[in-house]
């Protein structure tokens, strides 16, 4: 099995995210992540984005121990069509397929 990981600040897709939903989208995703098991940390913008982060890092630590292959695909510097080029062409390598 392949996951396909998109690795990306969390702030920066959380900003990314504000400014796609607007500005209210802020208040409701802060409010009802807080409401998760295991956020109490999280009352603002910056905590959100550190829970992700820890969050993320479990999810890594976890796959580590599979044998699934990991695939992170940096989105911060490429367009829509970029991303999936060249997710497209990683996992053709990776699963040794012929383009």
């Amino acid at each position: 099995m392949t996951v396909v990981y998109v690795q990306d600040d969390p702030s920066t897709a959380l900003r990314r995210a504000i400014d796609r939903e607007g500005p209210a989208w802020e208040n409701w995703y802060i409010a009802r992540l807080a409401d998760s098991p295991g956020t109490a940390t999280v009352h603002d913008l910056d905590s959100a984005a550190a829970h992700l982060r820890a969050e993320t890092a479990l999810t890594h630590r976890l796959l580590a121990t599979t044998p699934w292959h990991v695939l992170p695909v940096d989105t911060t510097t490429r367009t829509a069509p970029e991303t999936a080029t060249h997710t497209r062409t990683e996992l053709t390598e990776l699963l040794n397929l012929t383009p």
